[in-house]
């Protein structure tokens, strides 16, 4: 798949079919623009494309209240691509933070991109101080040639499906539950440091993760996961929290890797949350904490 954040290199590939939001968590309402937008792509004889922001916008706009990102750029890219689409546009939000709505469809959909047709949600905003919407965005597409597409929200279980809820719902460690709003499995990709090693003090090795903090975290507890391992998948036990047996200070993400041997450090894995186990909790001496983490194992073994 085709990666731009520069609009020559990107007019080059012109026109597009595009698919227009956030994108932060490529959930399922993400996914249907995008099958959209591929699909309507082929239709119209030309590359489909995600235009979306390399940052959260609120992160420049309100940098102390900006809300975490449920899925990392590349792995945002990944998930694109599994549906399709042709090129996703990462832009600089301070590029057009400044531009009212006709200036954005003008100058970057129209002049940038050729667009043949676009595709948003129901609830899409844009422009400075988002004078522009889904009405909006038709009324300049009679303008100025190009097709509008407005997809109507996506509901589970009577719920619209939106990356706030998802948030919430990583943070009250719903594991099972958000698979049918992701589309997948919520998973965070880490570098493995050193840690102090209190695994091993126990016998059981766990890999320590270099998290980023722009992303959502899970509540404290323990979680049945799988972790990957170059391109393989593990059954593993995963804690997040502050260690409270070893007297812990700082949120830390630690996976025991079930039938794993070798050295992770400096690699890059991906910790795969499944299922929520049980709260994060202080023992009365690091025997008793090995025993539980073995009853943790075990129940991950069990579960398929």
């Amino acid at each position: 798949m085709l990666v731009y954040t520069d609009y020559k290199k990107a007019k080059k590939d012109a026109p597009y079919c595009i698919a227009l939001g956030s994108f932060d968590g490529v959930h399922l309402g993400h996914q249907k623009l995008i099958e959209i937008a591929a699909c309507k792509g082929k239709e119209f004889d030309c590359k489909s494309m995600v235009y979306t922001f390399l940052e959260h916008p609120k992160k420049i706009l309100m940098p102390n209240y900006s809300p975490e990102m449920i899925t990392e750029n590349y792995r945002r890219i990944d998930v694109m691509e599994r549906f399709g689409i042709d090129a996703v546009y990462f832009e600089k939000f301070q590029n057009v933070m400044k531009m009212n709505a006709e200036t954005f469809i003008k100058e970057i959909l129209v002049s940038k991109f050729h667009i043949k047709c676009a595709v948003a949600g129901y609830n899409f905003s844009f422009g400075q101080k988002k004078d522009g919407n889904a009405d909006m965005l038709k009324k300049y597409g009679n303008l100025y040639a190009f097709e509008v597409f407005i997809v109507d929200a996506v509901k589970v279980n009577g719920d619209a499906v939106s990356s706030s809820l998802i948030r919430d719902m990583v943070k009250d460690g719903k594991m099972e539950a958000i698979k049918d709003y992701l589309g997948r499995n919520f998973s965070i990709d880490g570098t493995v440091i050193h840690g102090k090693k209190n695994g091993e003090k126990i016998g059981i090795r766990t890999a320590n993760l270099n998290i980023d903090y722009d992303i959502v975290l899970p509540k404290s507890g323990v979680y049945l996961t799988n972790t990957i391992v170059n391109k393989r998948a593990y059954k593993s036990v995963t804690n997040v929290g502050f260690n409270p047996t070893f007297n812990g200070k700082n949120v830390s993400i630690e996976t025991h890797i079930i039938d794993f041997h070798g050295e992770l450090y400096g690699n890059k894995i991906e910790v795969i949350f499944l299922k929520w186990q049980r709260e994060e909790q202080a023992f009365s001496s690091p025997l008793e904490l090995k025993t539980q983490i073995m009853n943790d194992i075990k129940a991950r073994i069990k579960l398929n």
